[in-house]
Order: structure tokens, then sequence, then C-alpha cells
């Protein structure tokens, strides 16, 4: 019955917004507002909504008194048209969520407006209120001291991408413990595969389902169990602040030897090789798959009934070895910037601002008070509804609208659903047990800025050492490992600029921890 009324409710406010009457009217006399702002504004690519009419920007504008006409953009042309709006004469005042390249735009061109002294002065006191603390202000600050943007964050403590999670309801069956070294969940996937625990009679489970190359489905997160923190960039910094390019460790050839054996035992699914995530989670979701690793199982691509047959499980260690996988970290991305050709700074910054009043800010993400999102006693905001089908975005911009918080004060002010408090016990769980990084490689990728000329010799370099390293692992897993092809893989990656890429992660590191 409640889902009932709730659809009825929801259809109302579609045909609400259908007629524009979804907010209350103005009232007859009230005049338009006198200040006019234009803006370049991300749009996700399957999704169509006027931003200009959305309920949401209609709110702001009766508290700020500012209009704002947007020029909406695709995701799929988001970079060309930042690159055409720059190159033409006369640019939008604000460019609005999707990426930037500040220091290509703002130190190096001069087109963007520093925010330093705007934010220092109190043009922007909801916003100021949070950017200053866990160390954020300095993901935010570029290479020549300035600020250019405004951040977008949603902290949620995340720590790592992917968690290995093996089927509980197998193990028990077999009567198997949760293997804790390399050795044991071998074996452990030996009988996955010999001693059919799906009881159908047929061998057809597969041991191990992977994608290729990436941290939260991808084989990458298996190097972990050698030591190695294998990422998507390749790079990782010891405790000592030493920058390595892992494809040339050790433990690398150790961890493809042990995904040869694999692959010669049919314990790992050679079509890791070529499938995407899609793919991969219907192959999960035939329930015909012993060990993953994923972001969490609830509200996933998995199927709640497939996904109840499995559980957490921490990753297991090589002889001699600790289990070290990529660490993740609340990263900035882009929110705002202002133009060289801002027409009004202070009605921008105010604009923007009100965006990040904690209500306004929760309702962007999750809908308006008393519909989906509610307001308990004890102060905090929970989630009470989720419309289906991306429905939000007709009235709230959701991820591409303003939004910046911290871990602590989100706490503070929202109450996570389910999944969310699902990921972070699994992020505990792997804090506690000391099977992370201790420096995130994303302090090397992300966070410490890159002047232009650095961010174009390592995306250069990726490019080329990517299609290397990627090749290497798909011959290596497939055909074995040699000391010859150990040698001669060195040497190709030296070829092709590895010591390059390192050295200047190097001195991005070095120059970041230096301020």
């Amino acid at each position: 019955m409640k889902r009932t009324v709730k659809i009825i409710c929801l259809l109302a406010a579609a045909l609400l917004l259908i007629t524009g009457c979804s907010a209350p009217p103005r009232d007859e006399g009230s005049s338009a507002p006198a200040i006019s702002l234009s803006a370049l504004q991300y749009e996700i690519e399957n999704i169509a909504v006027d931003f200009s009419s959305m309920w949401y920007f209609r709110q702001i504008e009766q508290q700020t008194g500012v209009h704002v006409d947007f020029n909406e953009v695709k995701d799929s042309e988001w970079s060309s048209s930042v690159g055409l709006a720059f190159a033409q004469g006369k640019m939008p005042d604000m460019i609005l969520r999707g990426s930037l390249d500040v220091e290509e735009y703002g130190v190096k061109r001069h087109l963007l407006v520093p925010l330093d002294e705007y934010i220092e002065k109190g043009f922007l006191p909801n916003y100021a209120a949070r950017m200053d603390q866990a160390g954020l202000r300095e993901q935010l600050t570029a290479s020549d001291g300035h600020i250019y943007q405004l951040g977008f964050l949603i902290s949620q403590d995340v720590n790592t991408n992917g968690h290995f999670f093996i089927n509980k309801t197998w193990l028990d069956r077999l009567k198997l413990p949760v293997p804790e070294t390399v050795e044991q969940l071998t074996e452990v996937l030996r009988h996955f595969r010999e001693d059919d625990p799906n009881g159908n009679g047929i061998q057809d489970e597969i041991p191990l389902e992977f994608t290729l190359d990436d941290n939260t489905t991808g084989i990458y997160n298996l190097f972990s169990f050698f030591g190695l923190p294998l990422n998507e960039d390749y790079v990782y910094a010891d405790k000592a602040g030493r920058v390595h390019f892992a494809p040339e460790e050790d433990a690398f050839f150790d961890t493809l030897s042990w995904l040869h054996q694999l692959y010669q035992e049919k314990l790992l699914d050679i079509d890791f090789i070529s499938q995407g995530g899609s793919i991969w989670a219907a192959k999960v979701n035939e329930g015909n798959t012993g060990m993953f690793s994923y972001w969490r199982l609830q509200n996933t691509a998995l199927n709640p009934g497939v996904a109840g047959n499995y559980e957490i499980m921490l990753p297991v260690h090589a002889e001699g070895k600790a289990a070290c996988l990529p660490r993740n970290m609340d990263i900035i991305e882009f929110g705002a910037a202002l133009t060289k050709d801002n027409r009004n700074i202070e009605a921008s910054l105010r604009w923007l601002d009100a965006q990040f009043e904690t209500e306004n800010m929760l309702v962007s993400q999750n809908g308006p008070v008393g519909d989906t999102l509610i307001r308990r006693e004890d102060g905090r905001y929970e989630v009470s509804y989720v419309p289906p089908d991306n429905e939000l975005y007709q009235a709230v911009p959701v991820i591409c609208g303003q939004f910046f918080a911290p871990a602590d004060y989100y706490a503070s002010v929202y109450v996570p659903a389910a999944h969310r408090l699902e990921k972070t016990a699994y992020c505990d769980l792997y804090e506690r047990s000391g099977v992370l990084e201790p420096i995130s490689a994303k302090l090397l990728t992300t966070v410490a800025p890159k002047t232009t000329d650095q961010s174009a010799e390592t995306t250069r370099l990726k490019a080329k050492l990517k299609s290397l390293v990627d090749a290497e692992i798909v011959s290596m897993v497939t055909q074995g490992v040699t000391e010859e092809g150990r040698a001669a893989f060195r040497e190709s990656l030296k070829a092709g600029g590895s010591a390059d890429y390192r050295q200047v992660y190097q001195q991005i590191y070095d120059r970041w921890k230096e301020k």
C-alpha cells in the first residue's frame, strides 16, 4: 500500500513538473531576478533533463535572486565542448561539474578566476566551513598555490575499491575453511572445480571469475596476494616515499606464475582477458562462481539471491609475503569554476554557496524533503524512498549538481543507506587487518598537483606502458613465465619509458610532500 501511494505521488509530481506547477508559484507582482548568468553544465550521457526549468534550481533561484541559463553537454561531448568554450571569444560565466584541467586553463592560460581571496573574505561560508577538514584544501590547490575550482566530494571513508567475496554456501557444503594463504586458496578452488558444490552433477563451476585491468572486478587485485598493490596507473610509494613501477617488481612475475597455474588447471575463467563488467556480472548471477572481487554485494549488479551465497574474505597471502591491496581515499572531483569572462563573481558565488547549505545539498542528491528525503528527530537526514529508473534527475541534479561533504560532516548530517553501511563495514575490516598499502597511490596520481607538462607526460607514457603491461599479463597467464620472458619484458618497459614515468611521479610526490 505504501509503495502504491508513493507511485501515485510520483506520478502526480511528474504531472506537476510537466505543467510547470511543481514549485510554489511566485507572487503575481514579483519581478524576475535582477541577475542572470550562463553556465556550461555537465550532463550524464543517458539522462535527458532541462536544468534551467528543474525544480531544484528554481528553488535556488528564489533563494539567491540569481537566474542561470544552462548549456547542457553530454559526457561524450564534454571535453571537446570545454575546449571550444575556452577557444571562443566569449566564455560562459561558470563551468559546472564534469572535469576541467585547472592547470591548463587556470595556471597556464589564466582563463579561470582564482577563488582564494573570495573564500578568505567569506563569499562562500557554507563551502569554506568544510574545505579545511582532513587536508582537503591541498587537493584543491593548483601548482601555483591558487585555488581555481570548487570541489565535488561525497565522502564515505571508502578505503579500497574491490573486496574479495567467496562462496560460503559452497565452503559449508564441502566442509572447507575460509582460506588464508595462496596455497590454501588454490586447494579450495580445486575443490570448487572437482567436487560439484552446486550439486547439479555437472562440472560447470567457475572457481575464479574476474575481468582484466581494474581494481574492482579485475585481476589487478590478485597481485595483492603477493604483496604488490597493482593499480591502474602502475605506480605506488613505499613507506619511505620511494616511488615504484609495479610491473617491474619480482612480485609481479610471481603473481603471473600463480595465475598461469590456475589457468592450466582451469581454475580461472580465461574470459577475463576480454569480458567487461556486464558479462562478468551475468556470469556471477548464474550462481556458478566460487570467488570474485567487487565493490559490495547489496544494491549492485548482483542478483540478491545469488549475492546471499557470498561473504567477505580477507586477501590471502603468499608464503613470506604480507597482503597489500591498493588503498583508495576520498578524492575531490571537479565541481565548479568561474571563467575570466564572468559578469558577476559575487552573485555566482552566492548562487553556488546556496547549494552547499546542508539541506539544499542533500536534496540535490536525494530529492525533496517530505518526498524521498526525511529529517529525523536527531536532525539528520535519511532517504525514505528511491524512485526507479533515474526519476530523481527530473527534479534534482544528483551527481550533476554541487556537493561537498567530508566524512565527519557527512556522518553528522546524513544517515547512510544499508548498502553504504555494508561497504563501510568491509572497509573497516580491511583497515583493521592491515591489508592495505600504507600510502595511497592516489596521492601520486590524483591528489598531488601536476604541472601541465607533467600531466601530458604521464598521460602519454601511461598509454604506451598500459598496452605493454596488459599484453604481457595475457601472454604470461596463458603461456607461462620464464627468465628470458622476464628480462625481455623489463627491457620493453624500459624502452617504453618506465623509468621516466616513475621519475616524473617521484618528482610530483616529492614536491607535494615538501609543500
